[in-house]
């Protein structure tokens, strides 16, 4: 069964405290809302995403929100339920089956819930399933303890039938304050309640961000690459998939890239799989391939657009050619090819004052350190 997914966005974060949206509030130069459809991403599809955005939004955060999704973005309404009545309207009855509506605030819904909603809703047997959890804290009211076992909390996402919720939606007489209160009265109602996670936190106010943090600080691994080249005389050489203008170049069995061949090698590290040379071997099929292609290759693999590469630290040993004017097109340059901000990369250059292969001009070398978090 097709499932289109509709990320609301639009809200105000009156109660963040402070003056810029926290949808747009950054960790690892990262805005949450970009964590979340990083996240959404691993299960929907570009073309099967929408997104809402409120009245004030920069260009810039309207085309990194675009990169996500295949739709046209829909500004939203002055309430939640606003929002979704005019955005639900968006999404095509007779392409999808259902709609998955999640809040952009819950950036980090783990894998196990998402699977579980997925998996219960394409048996067919259910108008809805959503994520809730009995009260586990002492609930009062008035100063009278009530039993906290007849109450619940529920999040996103959840997860309807598209043209029963739509038909609901139509006929509703109320504002419910989340999207399970469109449907909620139906006596009729085939339910199924998976159990939600406090993993699947939602940013409301500010102090929500450390434990957003440590949340994802926890799924934080690193890596290692190492890669050396001889060199010969040339007309340029090939760093970070740019072709640097100089008197050598690199002798390899690819194009000699070093600068790529030890990041590849660092994002093998972080995933505990091996080399480069275990997927790009010495063949004819491989002979002077561009480096560029084989890290595309990598990150689709591994799926890189799904992590947050936090961190790239880049040193390159080279005597003769001075790269010390080309360090910011290189780190602008692989910013580029891993869609990863700039500010997140640094590249050294250095020399090896004359000593041994390098030193003699007979060699260049790059030692890469990748931090990343998998989302």
């Amino acid at each position: 069964m097709k499932i289109a997914c509709l990320i609301l966005a639009s809200g105000n974060s009156v109660r963040f405290g402070k003056s810029k949206s926290k949808l747009f509030y950054k960790i690892h130069e990262t805005p949450i809302i970009e964590i979340t459809l990083k996240n959404i991403s691993k299960y929907i599809s570009k073309n099967s995403i929408y997104i809402t955005i409120p009245k004030k939004i920069t260009k810039n955060e309207k085309n990194l929100l675009s990169r996500y999704s295949d739709n046209q973005l829909i500004l939203g309404g002055n309430s939640r339920f606003k929002t979704l009545k005019k955005a639900i309207t968006n999404i095509d009855i007779k392409r999808y089956d259902l709609v998955m509506i999640h809040d952009g605030a819950r950036p980090i819904t783990p894998n196990y819930l998402m699977k579980d909603l997925i998996k219960n809703i394409n048996t067919n047997i259910y108008d809805c399933i959503v994520p809730a959890s009995v009260i586990e804290d002492t609930v009062r009211t008035k100063m009278k303890t009530i039993n906290r076992n007849n109450y619940m909390t529920y999040q996103t996402p959840q997860v309807f039938k598209l043209g029963y919720f739509i038909q609901k939606l139509k006929n509703i007489k109320f504002i419910p304050t989340d999207d399970l209160g469109v449907v909620e009265k139906d006596k009729e109602l085939k339910i199924k309640i998976v159990n939600s996670s406090k993993e699947n936190i939602k940013i409301t106010r500010y102090e929500d961000v450390k434990i957003l943090k440590k949340f994802i600080n926890y799924n934080t691994s690193y890596g290692n690459g190492f890669d050396l080249h001889k060199l010969q005389k040339g007309n340029f050489l090939s760093l970070a998939g740019l072709k640097i203008k100089c008197k050598y170049e690199s002798i390899g069995h690819s194009d000699g890239d070093v600068v790529l061949h030890s990041i590849i090698d660092a994002i093998l590290g972080v995933f505990s799989k091996g080399d480069i040379g275990r997927y790009f071997p010495a063949s004819k099929k491989n002979k002077n391939i561009s480096s560029v292609i084989l890290l595309d290759e990598i990150k689709k693999k591994f799926k890189l657009e799904n992590t947050i590469i936090s961190n790239i630290d880049c040193t390159i040993i080279c005597q003769k050619v001075r790269l010390e004017k080309y360090k910011k097109k290189i780190e602008k340059n692989i910013s580029s090819l891993l869609n990863c901000k700039k500010k997140n990369i640094n590249v050294k250059a250095k020399t090896a004052d004359n000593i041994g292969t390098i030193g003699k001009s007979k060699a260049i070398a790059c030692w890469t350190t990748l931090k990343l978090i998998k989302l």
